[in-house]
């Protein structure tokens, strides 16, 4: 996963745990499988596996769930970024037609996410737009401290491609320019529901407004687009504020970086054709997600001032970005001149200040 932005610029610029009797697993292992269909997911289900290497946990998991009652499971390492496998970390199981993904980790992460289900099932959107977990059991890794628990959460398998997926299948983007801004749109108002959802006090200022429903990391690797165009949050690791809310609109402007500056790579800052294609349409991009977002936080009435401060702040952002990529990235790729930037950043961000 990347990291928050300036940590992406700094590394770019480098380089009610518990067993459960297992008939009442099997009972709710048929009943979950036919709820798989739907983001709402039911109550979470933990316990310990014997297992010790992470394909052995993923195979025992889905058995203690009851999914290979009516038949085997396979279970495929998850590949990505190059075809690469994560290996150990990621997994898909496939049991008679029902799709599970498998998360491996050093922190029960899935039973601390449980306290974001009561926000979330203040709106139909969030629960439809959020991966929610199904399950998650400790066991004793191979090969690593026999102290330390690890586990292992599943999750329904949400079918599509991520973000990044699509943009990249997008050669000319123009020609898609309408269906990308409605997806951008669709997310602007993902994140000022969420943001909303978790406001501490709904009075202050923007400036001011703290959330506990706050996700550190959007970036267009976490989140897929599914075959019918919802836009869903894969990653539920990085809901940083549940037990201590923070600020609403630190946490969203570090996402609308990442997802307008940097879902491009390095497109924003180079020179090359694919950046010129690119930068046709992240005026609109940038638009739809941010006056979006604002409208759904804090209401139309105040959507203008809201669009103007953020937009501000990552046109700010921008710039001191492209000083330190100037130094270093040549190396890699060409990078624009200051007054090219300067074009860019008006372009992008200047309709909206």
């Amino acid at each position: 996963m990347r990291r928050r932005l300036t940590k992406r610029v700094d590394g770019e610029l480098r380089k009610t745990k518990g067993s459960l009797a297992g008939a009442g697993l099997m009972v709710w292992g048929i009943s979950v499988g036919l709820a798989l269909m739907s983001m709402q997911a039911p109550a979470l289900v933990t316990g310990h596996l014997e297992a010790v290497t992470p394909r052995d946990v993923a195979y025992e998991l889905v058995e203690k769930l009851g999914y290979t009652q009516s038949g085997p499971c396979a279970v495929i390492p998850v590949k990505k970024e190059g075809n690469r496998v994560l290996y150990g970390r990621f997994f898909r199981a496939e049991c008679q037609g029902t799709k599970l993904f498998l998360k491996f980790h050093d922190k029960p992460v899935a039973q601390a996410f449980l306290p974001a289900i009561s926000l979330l099932e203040s709106s139909p959107l969030l629960s439809a737009s959020i991966l929610q977990p199904i399950a998650e059991f400790s066991f004793r890794r191979e090969g690593r401290d026999p102290d330390t628990q690890w586990y292992c959460s599943a999750y329904p398998w949400v079918p599509g491609d991520t973000l990044r997926d699509v943009l990249n299948k997008m050669h000319q983007p123009e020609q898609e320019a309408e269906y990308l801004t409605g997806i951008y749109r669709q997310l602007g108002r993902l994140l000022g529901e969420m943001g909303g959802a978790g406001l501490v006090d709904a009075d202050k200022p923007l400036e001011e407004m703290q959330s506990r429903l706050i996700h550190s990391d959007v970036h267009v690797d976490n989140l897929k687009i599914t075959p019918d165009n919802r836009v869903v949050i894969l990653d539920i690791d990085s809901f940083t504020g549940l037990e201590k809310p923070l600020p609403v609109q630190k946490g969203f402007f570090e996402g609308f970086l990442q997802l307008i500056v940097w879902a491009g790579d390095h497109d924003f800052f180079a020179d090359t054709p694919r950046s010129s294609a690119w930068l046709r349409v992240l005026p609109a991009f940038a638009e739809a997600l941010l006056t979006s977002y604002c409208q759904t936080l804090v209401g139309k009435d105040k959507a203008t001032a809201c669009v103007s401060q953020i937009a501000e702040m990552a046109a700010g952002q921008v710039l001191i970005s492209h000083n330190h990529s100037r130094r270093y990235l040549p190396e890699v790729e060409p990078v624009v001149s200051n007054e090219e930037m300067k074009r860019r950043v008006d372009m992008v961000f200047g309709p909206l200040r």
